[in-house]
């Protein structure tokens, strides 16, 4: 008998996607399967889309209680309702490919020894344009770059004996249960990786706020720091946060073509209201005061400024936020290079 794989399906505020997203399981070419959508308490008209696709294949079950409680919520209560074998998530804006079931399944039946295998990924654009292979992948896998680097992104497949003698997903985790997961996973348990892009990740610029994505690298932050604690590593290494913020003036759709503005353009007002409503700059920051409140306060000033200058008209403002942790040794002779 085939087995089972059960796909979590987290579902929030993905209207124009999810129908595009549940086809994509449905046309799988390994049928084994059952979708787990987690309507997570969206306004929109998610709970609606997953309601029929739940009526017109029994494969689907439609599961939540119509509250937006978080991302590790959500899968972690989905999960425990799963009934096979393996376990995978799907994002409800994102895609995957005909053969991404049957692919990673017969690569972890091949390796009976491995509780998780992920694929590479495809990045697309918000209106389903491939954009190249992901980023993420620039990085090859062990353990301990797993500490820095989250390359063990999309998509993956477990053993859902393994899932569970570690506890699952973290319920209370907001936006990073995945790579928390995926750092408790690789310290019991090897990890590989599939050389073949099976997924199609959606690069979304309304899916997250600004300060949803500082907290979000806090969170993560806070995951990483707990993971070198376990390992025993926090005697001789500490993390650092690192972040970056950058105002952007966009030209409005009538100006089409136009590079979008940063400091050094040629346009005189603009580069004049970047120069004079800078970004965040942490090494600045109060550190007394939440980080995204000040990014958002150097924002709405960045903002002001533009309709006073009559920049509105011409340009949408936009705030730009890279964040990732560094690990850094605490002896003056140590060093990281044994982890590779």
């Amino acid at each position: 008998m085939q087995p089972l794989i059960s796909i979590a399906v987290p579902i929030y505020l993905t209207e124009r996607y999810l129908p595009a997203a549940l086809d994509s399981l449905l046309a799988q070419d390994y049928p084994h399967w059952e979708g787990l959508l987690w309507d997570d308490g969206g306004s929109d008209g998610c709970h609606a889309i997953a309601a029929d696709y739940a009526r017109r294949d029994p494969r689907f079950r439609l599961l939540g209680n119509g509250r937006n409680n978080g991302l590790g919520h959500a899968l972690a209560t989905a999960m425990a309702d799963a009934r096979g074998e393996y376990l995978g998530v799907l994002d409800s804006d994102d895609l995957l490919v005909p053969d991404t079931l049957s692919t990673m399944l017969a690569f972890m039946q091949s390796q009976p020894q491995l509780a998780m295998a992920y694929s590479q990924y495809m990045e697309m654009d918000e209106d389903g344009k491939l954009l190249g292979l992901g980023r993420r992948l620039r990085t090859a896998y062990s353990p301990h770059r797993l500490l820095t680097e989250f390359m063990t992104f999309h998509f993956r497949l477990l053993r859902a004996d393994a899932y569970r003698a570690i506890g699952g997903f973290d319920a209370s985790l907001l936006g990073s249960p995945d790579y928390d997961l995926c750092l408790r996973l690789s310290e019991h348990h090897p990890i590989a990786h599939v050389q073949k892009p099976l997924y199609h990740y959606r690069i979304r610029s309304s899916s997250i706020s600004h300060a949803g994505r500082l907290r979000l690298a806090q969170e993560t932050f806070a995951v990483a720091q707990r993971a070198l604690h376990r390992r025993g590593m926090d005697r001789d290494h500490a993390f650092s946060l690192a972040l970056r913020a950058r105002h952007v003036l966009r030209p409005k759709p009538a100006a089409a073509g136009a590079p979008a503005c940063v400091p050094g353009t040629s346009d005189p007002d603009a580069e004049q209201c970047l120069r004079l409503s800078p970004p965040f700059d942490p090494a600045t920051a109060s550190p007394e005061r939440d980080w995204a409140e000040q990014i958002e306060e150097c924002f709405r000033s960045f903002v002001a400024d533009a309709q006073v200058r009559g920049l509105d008209a011409r340009y949408d403002c936009a705030l730009e936020v890279d964040s990732w942790h560094v690990l850094q040794p605490l002896k003056p002779f140590g060093g990281v290079g044994n982890w590779r």
